[in-house]
């Protein structure tokens, strides 16, 4: 069967202009709902079903199945939630601002570019069933950049598909895994007294000091492609009020970034190992705080990857550097969901800063390349 000429799958000014309109609604984690009933809509006016599956509050996730016979499953994954705004914009973040071939505008690269690339994608095949057959699923969930409520709740709801493709912006450098993440919160229990007698009490937050000043002593795994790593993110102890008193109370909040082959307990063991030697007179608890993302990785020889090799060499004329940076969703749906997952998506650049910025003609690479891939792993017969 002949291949339809995809020049025509999506044009340069549809692409901006897709793109801009998920820009312009303000979707920081909890405000979604606007900019989703638009993407569903969006999907209704060109023929498929979208489904708006709740999530928590109004902030449903979007999803579309294309049913097309009997073959494999793949999902197209992307997020519409967008970090705040940061100092020093040019312009206006929620006013997309279109200069030559980047679009600017909060958003735009992480990731409502990807989110546009994959609806575009889900109509092409929506319309082009002869080219293929089995099962395409277009999901847009919430809160990626917070708890991924989102991406949990999908994968609550029971979703299966034998290929997951997350459109996050990597397009120069596609991602087939990526470290894990834990927030470990460390409180501290002293003895309360009266400032001028510290010694009648027991100082929470110099006994919290004192295992803080270790930390770096606990091992960090080595690992050949992702780089494992801790910090300290926040340190609090004693009453918001001026009072002159001993703290009886502390919090350490420690980020671990894990790698393969390590997990919630041996973190947690590592830790309390670590504050035994440290000896203290206080009492210390461990908590394991959301959200926690399990390290993923898709090895490059899985029939994803290959065949996400071969598309991209024929949109780019080149093979893929492959990365292991990709981080959030994709650990979930990878490991979670245990779909086999590769993170390909448009090129883009100052994430989570200002003037952050999209090459409009890498969203219809995108769109096309996705496209090809669904032909490539769910060829019609």
């Amino acid at each position: 069967m002949a291949e339809p000429d995809l020049a025509m799958l999506v044009s340069i000014d549809e692409a901006a202009e897709l793109t801009s309109e998920l820009v312009a609604f303000r979707s920081p984690p909890g405000e979604e709902g606007p900019v989703q009933r638009h993407v569903a809509a969006w999907l209704a006016a060109h023929g498929l079903t979208p489904e708006l599956q709740p999530t928590e509050g109004d902030r449903p996730n979007v999803v579309a199945r294309i049913e097309n016979g009997d073959g494999p499953t793949l999902l197209l994954n992307g997020h519409v939630d967008t970090v705040l705004a940061v100092e020093g914009w040019s312009t206006d973040p929620w006013t997309p601002h279109r200069d030559g071939d980047r679009l600017y505008g909060l958003g735009a690269a992480d990731m409502k570019s990807g989110v546009a690339a994959a609806m575009l994608a889900a109509r092409w095949l929506h319309q082009h069933r002869e080219q293929w057959r089995g099962t395409v699923i277009f999901s847009s969930v919430v809160d990626e950049e917070a708890y991924s409520i989102g991406a949990r709740a999908l994968i609550a709801s029971g979703v299966v598909a034998d290929y997951c493709i997350v459109t996050e912006s990597s397009w120069d450098r596609p991602a087939i895994g990526s470290v894990g993440k834990m927030l470990v919160r460390i409180d501290i229990t002293g003895k309360a007294a009266h400032a001028s007698w510290p010694w009648q009490g027991l100082n929470a937050a110099t006994e919290a000091a004192k295992l803080v000043a270790r930390l770096d002593e606990l091992p960090i795994p080595e690992h050949p492609r992702m780089r494992g790593s801790q910090c300290v993110l926040s340190f609090h102890s004693g009453n918001e009020q001026y009072v002159i008193t001993v703290p009886e109370k502390a919090r350490v909040l420690l980020n671990r970034m894990i790698v393969p082959g390590e997990n919630e307990e041996g973190v947690l063991t590592a830790i309390r190992a670590l504050i035994d030697v440290v000896d203290s007179p206080a009492e210390f608890s461990l908590h394991l705080d959301p959200p926690y993302y399990p390290p993923w990785e898709t090895a490059p020889d899985h029939p994803l990857p290959v065949a996400v090799a071969r598309v991209y060499e024929t949109e780019t004329g080149q093979r893929p550097e492959w990365s292991y940076a990709g981080f959030g969703d994709m650990n979930l749906f990878s490991v979670d969901a245990g779909m086999p997952t590769v993170m390909i998506g448009p090129r883009g650049a100052e994430f989570h800063e200002a003037d952050e910025w999209v090459d409009i003609p890498s969203i219809g690479a995108t769109a096309r390349l996705l496209v090809r891939l669904a032909w490539d792993l769910l060829p019609a017969r």
